[in-house]
């Protein structure tokens, strides 16, 4: 299973990593967290901002495993898709990879989100779980159980569109707290989000 875990949650990681040691195989892409933020800040030009950002991924990575190692996850930073492959509890640092095979454009319109699908995408994989604090896309008052990328966009990045309308997959968002009865049950209180 492919889990985008959101600098939104940085502070529930006890909760995150604890619904998701019941897996026995999957990876953690991090989001950018306050690293990208701080990169955003610098208005520099897209392309610096890129890699920069892609290595704030990696920062928070690192952050996540002070908490991570006590439900049994390691490190890895792959330098293919291969090494992806390997079963087990892995936080994916991934700018490497991304530096190897440089198919995303160097935009703020591609984020944390589009590289976990992009990422889930190379290996195969349906759905991508995202672990957000906003839980879901909401209509109002409303959090909707299913929607489409577009009506999606502000809790995903403005390139998920592309990825999850010409690939065939999915995106679930929920919150951390819903986290656990995703894994157990396979369904949670959140936001299936599709490319059509």
């Amino acid at each position: 299973m492919i889990v985008k875990v959101g600098g939104s949650v940085a502070e529930k990681l006890e909760i995150v990593f604890e619904a998701l040691s019941e897996l026995e195989d999957v990876k953690i892409i991090p989001g950018g967290w306050i690293f990208a933020d701080f990169v955003e800040n610098l208005k520099l030009n897209d392309e610096l901002s890129h890699w920069m950002a892609i290595l704030g991924m990696n920062l928070y990575g690192y952050y996540m495993m002070k908490t991570a190692e006590k439900f049994g996850f390691a490190v890895i930073e792959p330098e293919s898709f291969e090494d992806l492959k390997r079963k087990g509890k892995f936080i994916v640092l991934p700018y490497s990879l991304i530096k190897r095979f440089d198919e995303l454009p160097h935009s703020w319109e591609v984020t944390s989100d589009s590289i976990a699908i992009w990422i889930a995408l190379k290996l195969g994989e349906k759905r991508v779980l995202k672990v957000t604090a906003v839980g879901g896309v909401s209509r109002g008052d409303e959090l909707l159980e299913h929607t489409t990328a577009k009506e999606a966009l502000g809790v995903l990045d403005k390139y998920s569109p592309n990825l999850l309308k010409e690939r065939r997959i999915e995106v679930f968002i929920c919150s951390a707290e819903e986290l656990k009865n995703y894994i157990l049950r396979g369904r949670a209180r959140g936001t299936l989000v599709r490319g059509d």
